[in-house]
């Protein structure tokens, strides 16, 4: 055989090779599963969110809370904050390898009001904002049910500052405010159903409940409840499937 006819056949092998990597390169992500019954992930556009080489990727998510109360016991008094609105900010991460999906997020709870013990109330930078510290979510199946964990990545999942309104508040003095760190981590459910959290929508619902707090502010129980709407920046439709 000739030299150059060698050299010939070694550049279409060549060619061969790259088209096919080309075309396992160009492949689209793995199909989304059905009914969640062991991983739940999430799902975009009725697609994994991987790349074409199978690898996790994320995608940027924002959410609107409505009004929010948080219940606890502050140092032998009880106490109840509320909070008229919020956003969440943060990005979903697929599951890959029979994972569960993840999130990471950040909420700032706004227009708050400290309503017992009437004597307290919050600082002026709390009654405008109170904000969680980056918060790591995880999906999970709580009796069938799908939800998602939040627990803070490093430290509390947040900080309240309470002072004296009165001379009788007995969490704080007046103008000298106290700092209390909520830890723990809060389950909330995805949606009203687990059948609406797996239809393709542009929107959905995170359900903070007290069935799901397993917060504290020193060692007494906190409990929370919020609801958040929340979308993904992209405006694609995305939901909660099984991981396949």
């Amino acid at each position: 055989m000739s030299r150059t006819r060698l050299i010939l056949l070694g550049l279409l092998a060549v060619l061969a090779v790259g088209v096919v990597a080309s075309a396992s390169a160009t492949e689209p992500p793995v199909k989304c599963g059905g009914k969640v019954e062991k991983t739940p992930d999430y799902c975009v556009v009725g697609f994994e969110l991987e790349n074409a080489k199978g690898e996790p990727v994320s995608a940027k998510l924002e959410g609107t809370n409505g009004a929010s109360i948080l219940k606890a016991t502050v140092a032998g008094a009880t106490t109840e904050i509320k909070c008229g609105t919020g956003k969440t900010t943060g990005s979903i991460e697929d599951g890959a390898g029979g994972t569960v999906g993840k999130s990471t997020t950040n909420t700032t709870f706004e227009e708050c009001k400290l309503l017992k013990p009437a004597t307290c109330k919050l600082t002026a930078a709390d009654e405008k904002e109170i904000k969680t510290t980056e918060l790591r979510g995880s999906l999970t199946l709580t009796a069938g049910r799908v939800e998602d964990k939040f627990e803070p990545r490093e430290g509390a999942f947040t900080t309240v500052s309470i002072e004296g309104k009165e001379i009788t508040c007995p969490i704080a003095e007046i103008e000298r405010p106290e700092s209390y760190n909520i830890t723990g981590s809060q389950l909330c459910e995805i949606d009203t159903s687990n059948l609406v959290a797996a239809e393709e929508t542009e929107k959905h619902k995170i359900i903070c409940k007290i069935s799901g707090s397993s917060l504290k502010i020193g060692g007494n129980k906190a409990e929370i409840t919020d609801e958040a709407t929340v979308k993904l920046m992209s405006a694609k439709k995305w939901s909660v499937k099984e991981d396949t």
